[in-house]
Parts: structure tokens; C-alpha cells; sequence
């Protein structure tokens, strides 16, 4: 089945609902003119009758009166006045003794409302031959009549609301199609304008797919609607692309870099041992250099991979409460017995303090954080790990009196596999301040880095209560 177009649909949907609309408006048009119109054929009805009533007058002799129609009735005659209508606008009317004789007039149900009692001024309906007619009786008041009473009936039938209401409704067909030639067009032209902007966001999006270029973005709108929002959401969603794809560019050429030298080292020892016959004693040097690559080359591995999971998602590490007191505790205990260089540790840390987090990710970036710290920290040295609870974060603090970081190296310590130039002979992979910067992040804790060169530096996490 062929899918049809965005365009296509708003239009039909505009059209079908501007359509439904005009059916609607026609019907309560129709309705309402129907009801107008019986509500003015009746009161044309009455009206008629009143004044054929008042036109109605008994005399006891013929007057000389040429216009005047004179009707014997008993000893008299009964005088009706010239402007008297028996048939006028489809409303006929017949003058009716007490008994029921037609008098004078004309009625087209005189068969049909034969015996039919008269009824002072009360309108009521009678349906012949599928033709409903209105009626309407009005009793005849002179003082000077003999011996009963006369009736006026006047008879309208609803074919005159008929006429009407079919004129109506053919004008409102003529007038359909042309209401749905213009509800297609401008359905049509109100469809192309919205979605200007999206066929705009459609060619720049492939546009970028076609170059691979990320860092095309979609000409926002300001006019606050959904499609400006979608444009942002776009441009948003394009800046995190690009912002991945640069750091997985960038994480993937520094590995390599990383890599290059402990793998040019074992080739080379490798490539030198193998030249010729060697002492035992060079095979040793040459195997140990390899090992210690080697290890270096795993323990870079290990970090990449443990550094690619975080940033694939907090989803990885499911969050509990953590005793960060007993977890700094240990940790502090456990690196204190390294001992390197002869560098002392010392911790300072509150009870009871909680936080909610993956026990795993605070415990490794505690242990980077102090290897840090023994890494660059000056023979015989000191490192204190602090852990203080305020009024409405806690504070986790690893000092050392080492080295110190340069101040225009500070902005850039936690990239990965950056390394200040003064610390470069040290052994690690430089992921290990990226990996706390990361594990910070996915806690919500901020990082913070105080160093002076030569004196020492002091990493502090705040975490939120």
C-alpha cells in the first residue's frame, strides 16, 4: 500500500474537517431557517385570520355599498369588508356558521375537517395526502349577531416552508463543491507553508548523511512552535553526535598512541634478542623488559575497557545506599601498606556517612585518587584522605605534598590519557583522573582540583546529599 505524504494527510484532514464544519453549519442553517420559517408562515396564518375577522360585520338590510359582498344570514346579512382575503401567500380562510356550514371563503380540507370542533385561537395541525397544513380558528365577536356565533378557519399548507427550505438547499449545493475546491487548496497551501521548515530539516539531514559532516546543524526558527523545538532537539541531538564521535576519534587515536610504545619496546627487545646468540643473562634483561610491557599493556587494557562500560551508561552500575565512611576507611587501610617510596598515609573520616551510589565505582575511584597521589607525591611523603559531612553535601578530599600540577596544565588533567610533560617518566596508563572525573559525574558529585607546583595537590569529590 503506498504511504502517503505528511502534505497529503494535513490536507485531507483539513479539507474532511473544514467539510464535517460546512455539513454542520448547513444543517443548523437548514434547522434553524425551518423553524423560522413555520414559526412566520403561522404567525402569517393568525394574522390573516385576524384581520378576515375583523372584516366581518352583521347587518338587517343590503347597504349601497357596490364593494362590499353581503352573505344572507337569519334576517339579516352579514357585511364583509373588501380587503376581506380568501386566498392570500397559499393561506385560504372560510367563514363558518355555530353548526359547522361553510358560509363564505374557501378551505382545501372542507371534507376532511367536516365536524371538526372550532377552537378559539389555537393553532393545531392536520396531515393529508403526505401534506402536513397548518390551521387556525378564531371566533367572530358582534354584539348585534342573532342567535349563535361565527368561526374563521384559515388553512396554510407546509409546502410554502418547503419551497423555501428546497431553495436553500440547492443554493447550498451549488455552493458545496466550490466550499471544497477551496478547502483543498488552502488545505493544500496551509500544509506546504508548516512544513517548509520540515522539508528544510529533512535536506539538511540529508545533507549531513551524505557529506558525513557533523558539524552542519538546522537553521533554528524563533518562533517557539513544535517544529522550532524540534530543530533544537535536532541540533542538540547532532551536538552530542559530534561530541562522541570526536571523543571516540580522539580516545581511539590516543590509545593507539598509548599502545605504540610499549609495542615498539617488545619488538625491539624482541628483534635485538633474536639477532644472534646471547648471554643468558640478556635473554633475562630482554624477557623482563617484555614482561613489563606487557603488564603495562594490560593494565591499559583494563583500563580502557572498565573507562568504555562507564561511559556507556549509569545501567551498567546499579545504585544502593553506600557507606562511604566504612568503604574510604578500608580503602585508606588497604593503600596505606603499599608504602611506597616510603610515603605515608594518613586518613581523617566521619561515621555515618551515606551516600547513594555503586560501592564499586566510589571504591576505584578512591584507589585512583590515591595512586594519584603515591604516583606524584615526593619520596617520604604524606597523603591524607579526608571524609567530612556538611549541612548539605560531604566532601571527600585526597591530598599529597608531591610534584604539584602547573596551573595550565590543571584545565586539561582530566582528559584521558593526558599527562603533564613533568610527568611523563611516571609509570600509569593517564586514564586514571578521567575514570574519577567520569565516576564523579555519574554520582552527580563535582570535582574539584587545587594544586601549586612544587607544594603538593588536593582532589576533592562533592557529593550531594
Amino acid at each position: 500500500m503506498k504511504k502517503r505524504s505528511i502534505r497529503f494527510k494535513l490536507t485531507l484532514w483539513f479539507s474532511l474537517a473544514q467539510i464535517a464544519v460546512v455539513a454542520i453549519t448547513l444543517a443548523a442553517v437548514l434547522g434553524a431557517s425551518q423553524t423560522v420559517l413555520r414559526s412566520t408562515v403561522r404567525n402569517y396564518l393568525i394574522g390573516t385570520v385576524e384581520e378576515n375577522v375583523d372584516s366581518i360585520d352583521y347587518v338587517s338590510a343590503k347597504e349601497d355599498l357596490p364593494d362590499y359582498i353581503y352573505v344572507p344570514y337569519h334576517d339579516g346579512y352579514l357585511k364583509i369588508d373588501p380587503g376581506y382575503m380568501n386566498v392570500v401567500n397559499d393561506v385560504e380562510t372560510a367563514l363558518y356558521s355555530k353548526d359547522g356550514t361553510m358560509l363564505y371563503g374557501s378551505n382545501p380540507l372542507a371534507i376532511q375537517t367536516e365536524g371538526a370542533a372550532f377552537s378559539e385561537s389555537y393553532t393545531w395541525s392536520l396531515k393529508v395526502d403526505g401534506i402536513r397544513y397548518d390551521l387556525y380558528d378564531r371566533k367572530v365577536n358582534l354584539e348585534n349577531l342573532p342567535d349563535g356565533e361565527l368561526w374563521v378557519r384559515g388553512v396554510v399548507p407546509e409546502t410554502r416552508n418547503t419551497a423555501q427550505l428546497n431553495e436553500i438547499a440547492r443554493l447550498s449545493a451549488l455552493l458545496l463543491p466550490l466550499l471544497l475546491l477551496l478547502s483543498l487548496l488552502s488545505g493544500w497551501f496551509l500544509a506546504d507553508r508548516l512544513l517548509a521548515p520540515v522539508r528544510k530539516i529533512q535536506r539538511t539531514a540529508e545533507q549531513i548523511a551524505e557529506d558525513n559532516d557533523l558539524t552542519r546543524r538546522i537553521e533554528t526558527v524563533t518562533t517557539g512552535d513544535e517544529v522550532g523545538k524540534l530543530a533544537t532537539v535536532f541540533n542538540r541531538m547532532l551536538d552530542r553526535l559530534q561530541h562522541s564521535f570526536d571523543s571516540e576519534r580522539q580516545f581511539t587515536s590516543d590509545a593507539s598512541h598509548e599502545l605504540r610504545t610499549p609495542t615498539s619496546v617488545i619488538l625491539a627487545q624482541t628483534d635485538y634478542i633474536l639477532e644472534k646468540d646471547r648471554p643468558a643473562e640478556e635473554y633475562k634483561e630482554a624477557l623482563e623488559v617484555v614482561q613489563k610491557q606487557g603488564r603495562k599493556m594490560n593494565t591499559l587494557i583494563a583500563d580502557m575497557l572498565d573507562y568504555t562500560r562507564m561511559d556507556q551508561g549509569a545501567e551498567r552500575y546499579p545504585f544502593e545506599t553506600v557507606d562511604l565512611s566504612a568503604l574510604t576507611a578500608e580503602t585508606a587501610d588497604q593503600m596505606a601498606l603499599l608504602g611506597t617510596r616510603g610515603i605515608r598515609l594518613t586518613s581523617d573520616v566521619d561515621d555515618g556517612v551515606m551516600v547513594n551510589g555503586n560501592a564499586l565505582l566510589l571504591s576505584r575511584l578512591l584507589q585512583n585518587l590515591i595512586s594519584n597521589a603515591y604516583r606524584y607525591g615526593k619520596d617520604d611523603g604524606h597523603i591524607a584522605v579526608s571524609l567530612k559531612q556538611g549541612p548539605g553535601d560531604v566532601q571527600l578530599a585526597v591530598s599529597d605534598d608531591g610534584i604539584g600540577i602547573p596551573t595550565a596544565e590543571q584545565i586539561r588533567i582530566f582528559d584521558r590519557f593526558y599527562r603533564a610533560d613533568s610527568s611523563r617518566s611516571t609509570e600509569g596508563t593517564g586514564l586514571g583522573l578521567s575514570m574519577v572525573k567520569r565516576i564523579a559525574e555519574l554520582h552527580g558529585a563535582t570535582l574539584e582540583l587545587e594544586s601549586e607546583e612544587g607544594v603538593g595537590s588536593t582532589f576533592r569529590v562533592f557529593f550531594k546529599k
